[in-house]
């Protein structure tokens, strides 16, 4: 094959060499597809659907509100990943964010981080996909039939995502025209229905319960809400080698995405509280969502949009697949993992063909060994506060050194926006694993900090692939 002058390359491409990498993928990603991905991995539906009982149940509905508070700190967080997508685009965001601004070391503890949160994230969120189904077959699935239903659904996935990006984003694309149309469509049928039957109780969002006593602890829980949606954000830029004009396109996706589930999010949780027909009867419901459309729309109606919001689910775990095998190929690319050769390579359908068969098969692991989603998700958050934590902190020492760019820049907002997301990924990860309600996610959290130590100890350092 005739080698190619860098300076016929495009200007993304040249990036890639100076970093000292030879460009591997084919670039396909447009701007549409740059904000899909990461909309698709904060998933809106997936988060909402996953907890909006555990939030009337434990806070009731004031507790929504912490959806404003969590939507504010993690967009100071994606502000950050912004300016980094755009001057550092390479596969791999934050681990290779890190291992420049900080160390070898720390960029691949947050590459084990983020591998973590996309293997449990997966794992998760194809989980959450069973009681949806339960209800649209009628009968809830016992245990042993989930189990199998999540590994199968994973493995579809990793099929999709073997036969390469371009049928992986068009698959993306249509859940996410399809997720967003059916939210707006059933939020719409919603008010209309709350106007026919004259339905409309806004103190629900303005009352504080009685109980619980204090009511704070409760309401502060209930930012898992935002926080397992608010993730994920940084996928634009771990497929930046994918994407066409990355160094513009993927900070872009980053901002819209966030601030775009913030607000069609906040919209819906509001239309479907003031909808609530019977606080105590949805509040004890297994399904209160489905509870509350079934009331205004029907079983049939209510089973379609059931649909819908499969195939959000299922592309948003699609997508964690892919960022997490970027993530791995990145890692193994510098030869900070176990056969770097095998988890590098790229096959004839321009992806990491190894790497997402391990992210994969890992995933299906994690959805046989855990049977709690709220354990599942609470630690995939954690994982993703951890390494937020470490970029913001890399980010505020060694941004204020950078050249002008003629991408996204924070400029003047520097330090106020590190600050506040520093802050708050501080309380956020304090909220997650500090009440003994979420010690199984400290818990959960630990091991993979707990695995990735040991491997960098016992398996990295003696083959001094992190140095």
């Amino acid at each position: 094959m005739a080698k190619v002058d860098p300076e016929d390359m495009s200007p993304d491409d040249r990036a890639i060499l100076e970093a000292g990498y030879k460009p591997q993928f084919r670039r396909t990603l447009g701007s549409f597809a740059s904000f899909a991905i990461p909309f698709s991995v904060i998933s809106i539906t997936t988060g909402i659907f996953a907890n909006f009982g555990f939030v009337l149940g434990k806070a009731g509905p004031f507790g929504f509100w912490t959806w404003l508070i969590v939507a504010f700190g993690h967009i100071c967080v994606a502000l950050i990943v912004a300016e980094m997508a755009g001057r550092i685009p390479l596969t791999g965001s934050v681990y290779n964010w890190n291992s420049r601004l900080l160390s070898p070391g720390i960029g691949f503890l947050t590459g084990w981080l983020v591998l973590g949160n996309m293997t449990i994230g997966s794992a998760a969120v194809t989980t959450s996909m069973l009681p949806i189904l339960g209800v649209i077959l009628g009968h809830d699935l016992d245990p042993e039939t989930g189990h199998f239903l999540a590994a199968a659904f994973l493995l579809i996935q990793m099929a999709i995502n073997l036969c390469g990006v371009r049928l992986t984003s068009h698959t993306n694309v249509i859940a996410v025209i399809a997720e967003i149309i059916s939210i707006v469509v059933l939020s719409v049928l919603i008010i209309f229905g709350v106007i026919h039957k004259g339905h409309f109780d806004l103190s629900l969002l303005t009352t504080l319960p009685s109980e619980p006593k204090p009511y704070w602890p409760a309401f502060m829980m209930t930012s898992l809400l935002g926080a397992w949606t608010f993730i994920g954000f940084e996928t634009s830029a771990d497929v930046s080698e994918e994407t066409i004009n990355a160094k513009r396109v993927a900070p872009l996706g980053v901002i819209s995405s966030m601030v775009a589930s913030a607000i069609i999010g906040f919209i819906f949780i509001v239309v479907m509280t003031i909808a609530i027909p019977d606080l105590k009867a949805v509040t004890q419901s297994t399904y209160p969502l489905a509870t509350i459309a079934s009331y205004y729309l029907g079983d049939t109606a209510t089973a379609v949009f059931l649909c819908f919001s499969l195939v959000a689910i299922f592309s948003c775990s699609l997508v964690c697949m892919t960022a997490g095998s970027r993530v791995l190929y990145a890692m193994a690319r510098d030869g900070r993992f176990v056969a770097p050769k095998l988890f590098s390579h790229v096959s004839k359908h321009h992806v990491p063909g190894h790497a997402l068969i391990l992210v994969a098969g890992i995933a299906v692991i994690f959805s046989f060994i855990s049977d709690s989603i709220t354990a599942l998700s609470g630690a995939a958050t954690v994982c993703a506060a951890l390494y937020y934590i470490i970029t913001a902190a890399g980010f505020a020492i060694k941004a204020p050194k950078f050249p002008k760019t003629d991408t996204f820049s924070l400029g003047k907002w520097h330090w106020p926006v590190v600050l506040i997301a520093l802050v708050w990924m501080c309380v956020e990860i304090g909220i997650l694993t500090i009440p003994e309600e979420f010690h199984p996610v400290a818990l959960a959290t630990a091991g993979v900090v707990g695995v990735g130590l040991i491997f960098y100890v016992l398996v990295g350092r003696k083959q001094k692939i992190l140095r």
